[in-house]
């Protein structure tokens, strides 16, 4: 008996990953190139942007878990540092002028 669906594989970019190496995922939903999506990692869970939409892969061997959902206001979307970098991560933490999380996100006012 031979198998004839095929799932959608993405490959996927880490942002900790500056060659430009990419890592293949199922995809069991509709996704789009340029989202944001969780994958499951051996350290958890990691959210990454999809590079590319493939049809076969031979390295694929997890599914991406879920999109991102985009928590900003319109403001927050808009906010950049000098550099170009964005002030505000897709679930509202404050990042700094390198993109990293802010050690102030957690403190009360």
């Amino acid at each position: 008996m031979t198998e004839t669906a095929t799932r959608t594989i993405v490959a996927v970019k880490f942002s900790w990953e500056k060659s430009g190496k990419t890592y293949d995922y199922f995809a069991d939903f509709p996704v789009e190139v340029g989202q944001r999506v969780y994958v499951p990692t051996k350290h958890g869970e990691a959210k990454v942007e999809v590079m590319e939409i493939k049809t076969e892969s031979e390295m694929a061997s997890a599914s991406i878990l879920r999109h991102v959902e985009d928590l900003r206001t319109d403001e927050e979307r808009q906010a950049k540092y000098p550099n170009g970098q964005r002030m505000f991560s897709e679930d509202r933490t404050m990042l700094d002028d390198k993109g990293n999380r802010s050690i102030f996100d957690d403190v009360d006012a």
